[in-house]
């Protein structure tokens, strides 16, 4: 089992270690797009997904190795992991415990983050130089 938790982290790390050294060489020269270090992460997102399909077929069908399951235990907590960090903002800072219907527009600056609320809804998150969720309609930057 200890073999297969070493293979997978190793493939994460590989792929976000690349993702990481293209940022610093490239950087992100237009931030309103995906940098290539988003499409390297996406990447190794997807090949992480495919891997676990994999290896659970083989799993269960032909060989109950623990290799196996070490692979497909930490490839599920890696990729449910990843999944609650990209939707958490746009699913859970969004719900509002007073829906008054206001005119009202808030910014809070939090270290590298920015995000920008209307009427008690998140429209703007950007965190270091990556947008990750824009909504304004008259878009000025």
């Amino acid at each position: 089992m200890k073999n297969g938790i070493v293979r997978t982290l190793l493939f994460y790390g590989i792929g976000f270690g690349i993702a990481g050294i293209i940022y610093l060489i490239v950087g992100n020269p237009y931030i309103h797009a995906p940098g290539l270090h988003h499409l390297i992460m996406l990447l190794t997102l997807i090949l992480g997904i495919i891997w676990t399909v994999y290896s659970i077929i083989i799993y269960f069908l032909k060989r109950k190795t623990q290799i196996l399951f070490g692979i497909i235990i930490t490839n599920l907590i890696i990729i449910l992991s990843l999944l609650f960090y990209i939707f958490y903002p746009t699913i859970f800072k969004n719900k509002t415990s007073n829906p008054k219907i206001t005119n009202e527009i808030l910014t809070k600056m939090k270290g590298d983050s920015t995000e920008i609320f209307h009427n008690g809804n998140l429209i703007y998150l950007k965190v270091k130089d990556s947008i990750l969720l824009d909504l304004r309609e008259n878009k000025t930057e």
